[in-house]
């Protein structure tokens, strides 16, 4: 790779770091080349990017970004994902390793803290925004249409 190249990748590196709101650290030795296009197909709605990535190049788009120590767990071949919806790409990557045991989830940060394996696996079991949001609503208009349906069948009684 041309230095040329190399800086723009840095580049792009760092856009993505700026619209992201989580960092994933994984180690892929041993999976097929489709079973990497598999993950990547999984996480391509979920990430701005997932790579496997020269780990010096990644680090210096790390420095200068919130998710600088990242960078500490990367010593070994990787490949990264940038999330832009960081809980579903916990749940991605948990269920491709329980699957794959080929695939490390070697680490990542999310918001103020860097998270090692367990957590990661922690965070996968929790409910996404968009389920949250569903039972909350859910929780909310299930009142209003029980008090409809007794109305409903007060009103037959009466005819």
């Amino acid at each position: 790779m041309r230095r040329e190249e190399k800086s723009d990748l840095i580049s792009a590196l760092q856009s993505s770091l700026k619209s992201a709101n989580g960092v994933f650290v994984v180690e892929n030795h041993g999976l097929t080349v489709k079973e990497m296009e598999v993950l990547r197909n999984e996480l391509r709605p979920l990430v701005s990017l997932f790579r496997v990535v020269k780990n010096r190049l990644m680090k210096l788009a790390l420095s200068d970004s919130d998710f600088a120590p990242v960078s500490e767990l990367m010593k070994r071949p990787t490949a990264v994902a940038i999330a832009t919806d960081a809980l579903a790409v916990t749940k991605v990557l948990a269920k491709f390793a329980d699957e794959h045991p080929n695939l490390t989830i070697v680490g990542g940060k999310m918001d103020a803290d860097l998270l090692g394996v367990d957590d990661i696996v922690q965070l996968s079991k929790l409910p996404s925004l968009l389920e949250v949001r569903s039972t909350i609503a859910r929780i909310l208009v299930e009142p209003a249409s029980r008090i409809a349906r007794v109305s409903a069948e007060y009103g037959k009684k009466e005819n």
